[in-house]
């Protein structure tokens, strides 16, 4: 996990990186340790990771000033898990409160945690029907991919299958999720 580089408010693609969808309205906490952080903002699912982007309005500056990385305190803008490390994930529908997908991942070098981060997202506004289905279907690429000791830093996937996996997604009314259309 660490602070992804940002344009507009929207992640930067590593080399080779597609985005498939968003998600806004969501809730993030994660806990290393004795430290735990929480936000509000927007989902981003891509080829390789999750991303969490902090709405400007959430109490964000208090992430980083929680690490003791109080340099970054106004500068912070999301979390980062790569698809690649993380695990334990399950997704769960309370009876009361939002439905919502907890994991874990590794602290990544420089993201100021020391003990792997137990996180949760919640998603506040609508379904997850959309976003699920395309969630566990990349999770399971990465996996298939790291199991043939494949890079997990490049996506195997082209601008075709990317646009062809979009194309072919079940679309829920009641899921916000908005998808990405590759160029």
């Amino acid at each position: 996990m660490q602070d992804p580089e940002l344009a507009n408010r929207q992640p930067v693609p590593m080399a080779g990186e597609f985005f498939f969808l968003s998600r806004d309205g969501i809730s993030f906490s994660a806990k290393s340790g004795g430290t735990e952080v929480k936000c509000s903002g927007t989902l981003y699912l891509s080829t390789l990771r999750m991303v969490v982007v902090a709405d400007q309005s959430s109490h964000s500056s208090s992430i980083w000033a929680a690490l003791g990385m109080a340099n970054r305190a106004n500068a912070v803008s999301g979390f980062d898990m790569p698809l690649a490390t993380l695990y334990g994930e399950g997704f769960n529908q309370p009876i009361f409160g939002a439905n919502n997908m907890t994991g874990t991942s590794p602290p990544l070098d420089g993201s100021g945690f020391v003990e792997d981060i137990k996180w949760c997202i919640s998603f506040n506004n609508g379904g997850v029907g959309t976003f699920l289905p395309l969630f566990f279907r990349l999770l399971a690429e990465m996996r298939q991919r790291l199991s043939q000791d494949a890079p997990t830093n490049q996506s195997s996937h082209s601008p075709v299958e990317v646009q062809s996996m979009v194309n072919a997604a079940f679309v829920d009314p009641s899921d916000p999720t908005r998808l990405f259309v590759p160029q």
